[in-house]
């Protein structure tokens, strides 16, 4: 890989975190089996934690989906692994329990292999 710099990486990462909302809301499973790691992690601000499988299930249930970023750092830690950290507005309009509205703190870590970016893991918090 050619060495990245931080204003790419931020690009290309908020372009992605983009897709990742618009693949939830189609329910694009090839979309995570691209750009998601098979290792990958996510802990929502409930503490409840999800691997990929788990994840896919859950979208099944998603009817609409938004993310609104109000903040996006990028950090680039040896080149090919970057530290993302956040702030976004979520919509979610599920099936069966309605909309969930949040405004979410997150951290997220993403590899750049092969020519194309892995999601690692994702955390999201309630601010304070």
């Amino acid at each position: 890989m050619s060495q990245l710099s931080a204003e790419q990486a931020k690009e290309e990462l908020l372009s992605l975190m983009h897709a990742w909302t618009a693949a939830v809301g189609a329910k694009d499973h090839t979309w995570f089996e691209r750009h998601a790691d098979e290792g990958w992690r996510y802990t929502d601000y409930t503490g409840a934690q999800r691997g990929i499988r788990e994840y896919l299930k859950l979208i099944q249930q998603v009817n609409r989906y938004t993310e609104e970023f109000r903040h996006f750092d990028v950090r680039l830690v040896a080149g090919t692994v970057a530290l993302i950290t956040g702030i976004y507005f979520a919509r979610v309009d599920f099936q069966d329990t309605g909309r969930l509205e949040k405004l979410l703190a997150f951290s997220a870590v993403w590899e750049h292999r092969d020519g194309v970016w892995k999601a690692l893991l994702h955390h999201t918090s309630e601010p304070k």
